[in-house]
């Protein structure tokens, strides 16, 4: 019965559990129909976005059929089936271009989050690197707390804004929370902070990420209003937030934590040590304190206490301002054994921690040699950073004593030397070693290819010589990172010898000698083993006679992201086959090779920078862009010959940050849109085309422009209102060399507020006028020369960080105003060819950093202030074309000159790039290579530009030149005196210009120590003396002027220099001789006293002002005399009048007309005869007023005779008889002759003597008294006129 019962019911059980499982798998089957549907239903909220970005075929295993389990970024359990992990995080390869990229408008994904209720076994959720933003939350993100298995949720970077704190509170089940940056526009000034505060963190989370999101307030435990103890909490990361002080006490309840990052926050209080007592009770095995850039100086007051730290093994302190005392603090924790104290700077010296595995000390300014002998003791180092210090010396042997080293970091230091010793031959395993920017030289060790397990090698920006010995490469089989870039290696170098190196993926030869060049050819058909991700050839591969290609092993490389061949001579069309074989390319550098033909792409690639700038590239550019380079971010097609206009298409490039088309041949207008258009858009360059239009009138709308040159094309019209979002407008402003007129904006003088220490504008030669506007910005380089600009210079200038000050050749008037005396950090003043008038201030020698001052054509009166001498760096003054007087002062030898560059060409601004290297190689995360580094020296930088007057030519100088201009030049002023022998010691000067002065005295025989010097004008002066023989010393002398002085002389042989000056450099010295002279030098024997004369007086030293002061005293007296004579003694007087009558009958004409043979040529100079008779004229007049009687009665007489003398000379003509000479008494004296046609000179001789007898007619009709007047007066201005002879043969 009982067995029968058993049957019975035993049959029911069974049927029960069948019913049960059938049951369950009906359950099961429609939970999971419920996630298929689900997963399909997420698929399809990604099409818009995806659309939008351009992002195709996302997801395309999520299809409606197969098991979804299969299906990409998804897990499940492999039991029940369900889906566990979703990983949906950078659906759009957001993190490629995240930095480069306006956020400001984007696409929100509009993703629901009650669909994830449907995975009821769901434990981790990956949603970070999305456009993930508030629809999300409000969608009910608070009802996942129903997912009670869900322990991991990242959220991190997507554009979350609104308070996501109360939802997930809700969610209990928390192990893991990543918010970093949950907000990606937190640091927008409309995107408010949150208080951490209301965040109610679940019991059971172990690990909180809320990095770089702004947040400000504590921590607090769900149903708690008081700081509570998170036991289970293990790691922390509030770094980049606004955490204050009062989260300190909160930290030390934390039992169970082992990583806490609180780096770049709010803290600036002492951290309690009460707080580091509780610490010793954490049951911690590896903490990690990161407290990177707080102002911790005392963190641990109570160093004792750290001994009860028994398990604390890793500390890292980087970023902080930590003394000494640190030191001793850590030597009481007993299990440390890694230490980071980067970017301390107050240490000192290396600590005592013998212990230690890792020791990380960059950044620290140590210097000194290398400090072995306290390493020495470090027995179980295994990775030694010291990078970014300032030590000196070589490295000793003894570092083979630390034979536990793996990793050793010596970079970016002042090491020298050679690596002959065999230290680190001995360092068996080592695998890493990066000994770049340093000073080392001489050949590569051979023992470094017993170096076996050594992973990265990097030698770069030495000096190292010789040949890279082939053993070196061949025997290293494990290196995966070499650099070899910036030495002195001579030879051929193989690039095949990599050929078996399996792991190679990194390779950097940028060559800066011109002795090595890279192999990459033979042997012919070589494979490589390796495929490299990182390849960097520039300037390096060997040049072909036919021309070079791109290297052909790049044919068997297809994981290529960063590749350049910059500046190889490398010919052909674009290889399109590079961007085909190489799906993940983000890098491509071809520039400066000689690319041509047009760009015709053929496929599409996720490519970001693209750099085919110095080319040959023809043609327009290319409609279809977007088409083959969607993601692209930094394009350069600068310096070829690309023309036609710029395409609408590019405003499709919707990723760019940066585009560079300038040095081409582009016309046209400006697309309008490329402005608004390209709301990432941070860097446009269009410089140097023959593009025109309106660009900058009306409405401006910059976007987020940061850098905008616009300089050298035909822009015109006046510049309009910027009312973009980004309303200070951009950093760097170039519009110079253009047509622009009316006035400067006021938002161009307020641009780049936000950034006080950098800020760009130059509007160089256009046509703007009327005064400056008000501003607050701080240019450090405003050029605003050769415009119109009124008024005083503008005195509200903010000047705390200029540098260059270009105001020169405009119409400023006025003083230079007293707020100059803030450029204290002032490399270029210019503020010549103005109105400003005044004296020099003396503040302007207190500009201690000033390089060039260019003060010139202005109105500037006084003498040149003394403390110009103070200027030490100066190496360009101009002082010309002013009323400056006085001395030119003798301390101007103290300014020697610069001692560094000062206009090297400079990065224009830096921005993020895609970290590539990050921990791939590097064991403990110490080595960082960038894979996008798009703008390099040059490319970007503002030229500082200023005319100079040097060899007799204004030039213009720009850019690095200006490193190694020096000149001086005081030219068209008043300076009087000598020229200071002490100008001789300028010895680093090249031009130097006195000319158009006042100065005397002798040229310095000191100059012949101006080494450099290439221009030297003394012109237009009163210098006396020779011209020093010494100034032939002077080899690199192009221009030499001492013309119009009064030196005298032999000139200086006709060796080196002074053989290619002509006779223009000595014009206007008359007592010069010597070729290239007419004047022949002679020598007169003369016998002198050596004791009384100098050996340097010559004949011809006359002093002038004695020599004419003597000869007028002596006509005076004698005239005075003679005057005296006839008025006292009757006899002489009626003699001296008898010669008179005579000579007006026969001597007056002898005396002034003659014959000379058959020319009949005057032989008296016509100007002197024309002198002389209006000299009497005059005089005649003179005492016709004064016998104005007597002249009343000869008046009808002289008439008659003037009409006879006239009809005389007619007749005369008639006859044309031989040369005739006609008295004051009107007779003829014929002289037989030949007949013949009258002459020209013959004509203008008879009009002569007609004059003659006109004159002698008035002077006979003369009283007597007027005649003995008229004879004084004439004999007073013969007297004056032969006085004048020595000078005028002396000139002659």
């Amino acid at each position: 019965m009982e067995s029968w019962c058993f049957v019975k019911h035993k049959a029911s059980l069974l049927i029960f559990m069948m019913l049960l499982i059938f049951m369950v798998g009906w359950a099961q089957g429609i939970y999971i129909e419920d996630e298929r549907k689900t997963l399909l239903e997420i698929k399809a909220s990604l099409l818009e976005v995806s659309n939008f970005l351009n992002v195709e075929n996302l997801l395309p295993t999520w299809v409606d059929h197969g098991k979804y389990c299969d299906w990409e970024r998804i897990k499940c359990n492999t039991t029940s089936g369900f889906v566990t992990d979703l990983s949906l995080g950078n659906m759009f390869s957001m993190e490629d271009f995240f930095y480069a990229s306006d956020t400001s408008h984007v696409l929100i994904w509009p993703l629901n989050a009650s669909l994830f209720l449907n995975f009821k076994e769901l434990r981790r959720l990956d949603l970070s690197w999305n456009y993930i933003g508030n629809t999300f939350v409000s969608s009910g993100l608070e009802r996942l707390s129903e997912l009670k298995k869900l322990e991991n949720l990242n959220l991190g970077y997507n554009f979350i804004e609104t308070n996501i704190f109360p939802s997930l509170s809700e969610l209990t089940s928390l192990k893991i929370l990543n918010l970093t940056r949950v907000n990606v526009n937190v640091y927008d000034m409309n995107s408010p902070p949150h208080d951490l505060s209301e965040f109610r963190i679940p019991e059971n989370l172990e690990v909180l990420d809320v990095a770089e999101n702004g947040y400000y307030g504590t921590l607090q435990m769900q149903g708690s209003q008081e700081t509570y103890k998170l036991s289970r909490l293990k790691s922390l990361n509030l770094a980049d937030n606004y955490f204050n002080e009062s989260l300190i006490t909160a930290l030390v309840t934390f039992t169970s934590l082992k990583t806490l990052n609180l780096q770049h926050n709010s803290l600036s209080r002492l951290f309690p040590s009460q707080g580091i007592s509780l610490i010793s009770f954490f049951n911690s095995s590896i903490i990690t304190r990161n407290l990177g850039r707080c102002n911790f100086s005392y963190l641990f007051t109570d160093c004792k206490s750290l001994m009860r730290l028994e398990r604390l093994e890793s500390v890292s302190l980087a970023l902080n301002y930590f003394n000494k005392s640190i030191i001793s603090c850590l030597s009481f924790l007993p299990s440390l054994n890694i230490l980071d104290l980067s970017d301390s700077y107050n240490l000192g010296k290396v600590p005592n921690l013998p212990y230690l595995e890792v020791l990380i000390l960059r950044h620290n300014n140590l210097n000194g040699t290398l400090p072995m002998e306290a390493l020495a003791s470090f027995h179980h180092l295994k990775l030694l950073d010291l990078s970014f210090n300032n030590f000196v010396g070589s490295i000793p042997s003894t570092i083979k004593s630390l034979s536990s080293l793996q990793v050793v970091s010596f970079a970016h230091n002042a090491l020298n030397g050679s690596l002959c010793n065999d230290g680190f031959c001995d360092l068996k395993n080592l695998h890493e070693l990066d000994l770049s920017d340093n000073m080392f030289d001489g050949n590569l060790p051979k023992c470094f290819s017993g170096l076996s397990s050594l992973k990265l090698f990097d030698i770069s920006s030495n000096q190292f010589t010789g040949i890279i010995p082939p053993s070196l490469i061949v025997n290293l089989t494990s290196l995966e990172y070499v650099d070899f870039s910036y030495n002195k290696f001579e030879g051929s170098f193989l690039f095949s010898l990599f050929s078996n190196h399996t792991k190679l993926q990194f390779f950097l030869f940028e060559s800066g000698s011109e002795k090595i060049e890279v192999e990459t050819e033979e042997p012919i058909g070589w494979i490589p083993m390796f495929q490299l991700k990182f390849l960097v050839l520039s300037n390096c591969i060997k040049k072909r006679p036919k021309g070079s290609v791109v290297p052909s092993f790049l044919l068997h490389q297809h994981k290529l992201r960063v590749l350049d061949l910059s500046c190889n001579s490398l010919e052909g069309q674009f290889p399109n086959w590079l961007l085909k074989n190489n799906k993940n390319l983000e890098v491509l550098k071809l520039k400066d090779n000689s690319f041509r033909g047009v760009i015709h792409m053929r496929y599409k690639s996720n490519i970001l920078e693209l750099d085919m700038s110095g080319n040959h590239i023809t043609g327009a550019i290319p409609e279809n862009l977007q088409s083959f380079i969607p993601y692209i971010i930094h394009l350069n097609f600068s310096s070829n010959e690309l023309n036609g206009v710029i395409p609408t298409s590019m405003l499709d490039l919707t990723n760019l940050w940066t585009l560079d088309l300038s040095n081409n041949k582009l016309s046209g207008e400006v697309p309008k849109g490329l402005f608004t258009n390209l709301s990432s858009l941070g860097i446009l360059k269009l410089s140097n085309n023959t593009l025109y239009g309106h660009v900058l009138s009306g409405n401006l709308s910059l976007g987020v422009l940061l850098t905008l040159q616009l300089d050298n094309n035909c822009f015109t019209g006046n510049i309009g209102i910027n009312i973009s979002r980004n309303s200070m407008g951009p950093t760097v402003l170039d519009i110079s060399e253009n047509q622009f007129t009316g006035r400067i904006p006021s938002w161009m003088s307020n641009m780049c507020s936000f950034s006080q220490k950098y800020c760009v504008l130059v509007a160089r030669n256009n046509r703007l006028d009327g005064p400056f506007p008000f501003g607050t910005t701080s240019f450090e380089f405003l050029d605003i020369s050769q415009n119109s600009f009124s008024g005083p210079i503008p005195t509200f200038l903010n000047m705390i960080y200029t540098k260059h000050l270009h105001l020169g050749s405009n119409r400023f008037t006025g003083l230079v105003p007293d707020a100059f005396q803030n450029l204290s950090s002032v490399l270029t003043l210019d503020i010549s060819q103005n109105y400003l008038s005044g004296r020099i201030p003396e503040f302007v020698g207190e500009l201690s950093s000033l390089r060039i001052l260019l003060l010139g054509k202005n109105n500037f009166i006084g003498s040149i202030p003394e403390k110009l001498c103070q200027l030490n760096n100066v190496s360009l003054i101009d002082l010309s074309s002013n009323f400056l007087t006085g001395l030119i002062p003798r301390c101007l030898n103290n300014i020697t000159g610069p001692k560094q560059l000062a206009f090297a060409q400079k990065l224009m601004f830096v921005y993020s790039s895609v970290l590539f290297w990050d921990n791939y190689i590097s064991q403990y995360h110490i080595r960082l290579t960038s894979l996008v580094d798009p703008i390099q020296s040059g490319q970007f930088e503002t030229r500082d530009e200023i005319q100079f007057t040097t060899k007799n030519n204004p030039l213009t100088y720009k850019g690095n030149i200006l490193d190694y201009m020096s000149g001086l030049d005081l030219s068209s002023n008043k300076l009087t005196g000598e020229i200071p022998e002490e100008l001789g010691m300028l010895t680093h000067i090249l031009a130097l210009n006195l000319s158009h002065n006042n100065l005397s005295g002798p040229i310095p025989v000191s100059f012949s120590n101006l080494s450099q010097i290439e221009s030297l004008d003394l012109s237009s002066n009163s210098l006396s003396g020779k011209v020093p023989s010494e100034l032939i010393q002077l080899t690199k002398l192009a221009v030499f002027d001492v013309s119009n002085n009064n030196l005298s002389g032999r000139l200086p042989e006709r060796k080196a220099q002074f053989g290619t000056f002509g006779k223009e450099s000595y014009e206007g010295n008359p007592l010069l001789c010597g070729t290239p002279l007419e004047n022949n030098c002679t020598t007169t024997p003369q016998v002198s006293d050596p004791s009384t004369k100098n050996d340097t007086e010559k004949w011809y030293d006359i002093d002038k002002f004695s020599f004419f002061g003597s000869s007028c005293s002596t006509w005076f007296v004698f005239m005075l005399g003679f005057v005296a004579i006839l008025y006292i003694n009757p006899y002489w007087r009626r003699r001296w009048l008898e010669f008179v009558e005579e000579c007006k009958q026969t001597r007056l004409n002898d005396c002034f007309i003659t014959t000379d043979g058959d020319d009949s040529r005057l032989v008296l100079d016509r100007t002197t005869l024309h002198l002389v008779f209006f000299s009497i004229s005059v005089f005649v007049y003179v005492c016709n007023r004064i016998s104005a009687a007597d002249a009343t009665n000869h008046r009808s007489r002289r008439s008659k005779d003037r009409r006879s003398v006239r009809q005389s000379t007619r007749d005369q003509r008639a006859v044309a008889e031989a040369p005739v000479v006609k008295a004051c008494g009107g007779g003829v004296m014929a002289d037989g002759g030949g007949g013949g046609g009258q002459s020209a000179v013959e004509s203008r001789r008879m009009e002569m003597e007609v004059e003659m007898q006109l004159l002698c007619g008035e002077i006979s009709g003369i009283s007597l008294k007027a005649r003995l007047i008229m004879t004084v007066i004439v004999m007073v201005a013969v007297a004056i006129l032969i006085a004048c002879v020595p000078y005028f043969f002396l000139h002659r």
